[in-house]
């Protein structure tokens, strides 16, 4: 097992790179764009020459980051790629499946059991968990920003939503009624697609909540599930606790 105070956990999504230090909880957000900046090297130099374990879903980015701790003398190793998912997988096309959907499902289930994971990233994902750790699959459905974007791509002559905006119903200008139709939308798109996760979940199961759009939708959800804002480095750590250490 690596030694968790040289250990760094880094979760690279399609607009943000997350990074934490488990020693001490501290964490950086940055773009890819800043991955020469002096930030970045400040915040990584406490734990190298450690280990680093890596989510991303974004090859070219996870190209930068290798070479970016290989240049400061760091071991970089991708979750997916160089360390396997510990869970059974009950998925068709496993080598299409992203890590972070996993990792996420993995750090759920070590906290809850059987659970229904909704990921508030670029993408929405909502994916299931069984009590006994197998992954069964789940749904990708467009994120906030996605939605955003297609409006605006489509609907050009509409104001684009204000995504903390309090939604009014019924709205009384053009500003409103977007704001309420993409966040009530959105909420909307998210609680039906957990009623029927759950649905076939095989027994009660406990919502999880996580991503950078997540306190957006508990502002506004039906929902009352769990929170948990770290997940997916919650799961890189299962794998630092967990993985075999001679690969």
């Amino acid at each position: 097992m690596p030694q968790l105070d040289k250990l760094l956990t880094v979760d690279c999504g399609n607009s943000t790179i997350d990074l934490r230090r488990p020693v001490d909880g501290a964490r950086l957000a940055i773009a890819s764009t800043a991955l020469t900046e002096a930030g970045f090297v400040e915040f990584v130099q406490p734990v190298t020459p450690g280990l680093v374990l890596l989510a991303s879903v974004v090859a070219p980015t996870t190209a930068l980051l290798q070479q970016r701790f290989a240049a400061l003398g760091s071991r970089c190793l991708v979750a997916g790629i160089d360390v396997p998912c510990p869970l059974p997988l009950h998925y068709d096309t496993p080598a299409t499946l992203g890590c972070d959907r996993w990792l996420g499902a993995l750090a759920a289930h070590r906290r809850f059991g059987r659970a229904i994971v909704v990921d508030c990233g670029s993408a929405t994902t909502v994916n299931v968990v069984a009590a006994d750790g197998t992954f069964r699959g789940g749904s990708i459905a467009p994120g906030l920003r996605a939605m955003v974007a297609g409006m605006a791509a489509v609907t050009p002559a509409l104001p684009a939503a204000r995504l903390d905006a309090t939604p009014e119903v019924p709205a009384r200008s053009s500003q409103s009624a977007v704001d309420a139709g993409v966040l009530l939308g959105y909420c909307g798109l998210v609680e039906r697609l957990v009623a029927e996760h759950l649905r076939v979940a095989g027994g009660p199961a406990t919502v999880v909540v996580t991503g950078g759009n997540a306190a957006r939708l508990l502002s506004q959800t039906r929902l009352r599930p769990q929170h948990v804002p770290e997940l997916v480095h919650e799961g890189l750590l299962h794998l630092a606790v967990t993985a075999p250490w001679n690969c």
